[in-house]
């Protein structure tokens, strides 16, 4: 009795001490600024990085004395998903909308590049094609370029299926039936038109 009594309060300062160390994790991550550590490639999301590891992106940037000299970069990192803007684009996924953003730049008053990420799916619209599905409609759009004004193509993205009309005979599918149709044209004007393919499985 007398030896687990003096025991209690050891294993209490313990326990107090490791929840304070828990506790101060988090906040030593997000902190800009905060000493460089070692990095995982899980649980990342939301922190600051000297570096950005795979399978994350960032959508933040700034210049770090922390990181190396006092024009490091230092970087938010975050988990690629739907709908999130980066600042690189992400394997995997695709992008609808592109901007510039000085989120994505180190130096005060300029911008670069920022990406609104999609995963690719059935209709998705996107600024690119994706592997593993085809496209049934080509537009152009604002959204797609960073040139103010101007247009780039943006692709209705489609997945296989036998009778699909599309602009493209993806990997492992046939063409049966070929059709000319202003939705796979690149063009503007109403006459022009382009090849669309109907799809069976090859």
């Amino acid at each position: 009795m007398t030896t687990a009594s003096a025991a209690q309060p050891l294993r209490t300062t313990a326990r107090i001490a490791l929840a304070v160390a828990a506790a101060l994790v988090p906040a030593l991550a997000a902190a800009p600024d905060a000493a460089a550590g070692p990095t995982t490639t899980t649980g990342l999301d939301n922190t600051w990085s000297c570096s950005v590891p795979a399978g994350y992106v960032y959508d933040q940037i700034v210049a770090s004395s922390s990181c190396g000299s006092s024009y490091s970069p230092r970087y938010h990192l975050r988990t690629p998903v739907d709908g999130l803007v980066s600042c690189v684009r992400a394997t995997g996924f695709v992008y609808d909308s592109t901007t510039m953003s000085g989120n994505c730049s180190m130096s005060s008053g300029s911008s670069s590049a920022s990406y609104r990420l999609r995963a690719p799916g059935d209709l998705v619209t996107s600024c690119e094609t994706a592997s593993g599905f085809t496209y049934d409609l080509i537009t152009n759009i604002t959204n797609c370029s960073l040139a103010p004004g101007s247009t780039n193509p943006a692709y209705r993205l489609r997945t296989p299926v036998t009778g699909l009309w599309a602009c493209k005979v993806p990997t492992g599918w046939k063409s049966t039936a070929t059709t000319q149709t202003h939705n796979c044209s690149y063009g503007t004007s109403p006459s022009d038109k382009s090849t669309a393919y109907l799809l069976a499985p090859a």
